[in-house]
């Protein structure tokens, strides 16, 4: 007996599609929770408490609060012992004391020529690896489809969302993510293969990308990427359409989980500090 499969599977997709269904009508906003464990090594409880007084996973929790997660999901400041890492697990997101730590110890001593100052040098990439990290949830709890690898995925949705905010806030917050990319590319060895093997592009890929939506987003404001050749002219001239694309898929597959109201309070007051 031949057996019409286009009829058998009726009933199964209309289950998935309920089901998906009735998990994002339970979603919503203010899902986000936060937690600091305290570290164990002494070296590093300068900057726990530094990050509690300064209320970093607060600021961030409020910052999140428009998307409409269908559950809880935890974000934790902890050490790793001795890893500067983050990484998302299990709706889960654990970052490091060790990475604000080497975040630190990589910022310049001062304002650069280009006018990145030390402070930018650690929020930009901190918001970004944490956005980052909260991509890998998102997509999980979304059920987002994803060609190609998922860690280039994250970079772009991180990079995407920092470009939706206030221009100089996101002009300082890029400026400090791309800083960081550049200077974890001067330490990578170029005869090693392990980086190329890696699930991450390697860091100075990822430093041209965060400057090329950069400037397919705003190529006025960005025009010395071009100008002074920080961007190849090749590359440069294709960033509005990867930009376009990005921004195409996060209207498709993340907008709809965004309570736009609530985004446009939160995200149009976020301030970032000089020091």
């Amino acid at each position: 007996m031949l057996i019409d499969y286009s009829k058998a599977m009726v009933p199964v997709a209309l289950a998935l599609a309920i089901l998906n269904t009735s998990a994002f009508a339970a979603a919503k906003t203010n899902q986000i929770q936060v937690a600091y464990e305290a570290p164990k090594e002494r070296d590093l409880e300068i900057i726990y408490k530094d990050m509690k007084e300064r209320r970093v996973l607060e600021r961030l929790q409020e910052f999140l609060s428009p998307f409409k997660l269908p559950r809880p999901l935890k974000f934790t400041f902890q050490s790793c012992d001795g890893e500067d890492d983050a990484f998302y697990f299990d709706y889960d997101v654990t970052l490091c004391y060790e990475l604000v730590d080497e975040l630190q110890w990589a910022k310049p001593r001062k304002t650069t020529q280009d006018g990145l100052t030390p402070h930018d040098a650690v929020a930009g990439p901190f918001f970004s690896i944490a956005l980052h990290e909260f991509a890998h949830a998102v997509f999980e709890l979304y059920n987002v489809p994803i060609f190609g690898r998922e860690e280039d995925a994250a970079d772009q949705l991180a990079a995407y969302i920092i470009l939706l905010l206030d221009k100089t806030v996101a002009s300082r917050l890029n400026r400090g993510t791309a800083y960081a990319f550049l200077t974890e590319s001067k330490e990578q060895k170029s005869e090693s293969t392990i980086e190329y093997a890696s699930e991450h592009g390697i860091a100075e890929q990822r430093y041209y990308n965060v400057l090329c939506l950069a400037f397919g987003a705003d190529p006025k404001r960005f025009s010395s990427l071009k100008s002074k050749k920080i961007l190849p002219e090749e590359r440069a001239d294709a960033c509005q359409d990867e930009f376009e694309q990005i921004e195409d898929a996060y209207k498709a597959l993340i907008l709809p989980h965004v309570d736009q109201a609530l985004a446009k309070k939160v995200w149009g007051k976020l301030e970032v500090r000089t020091k």
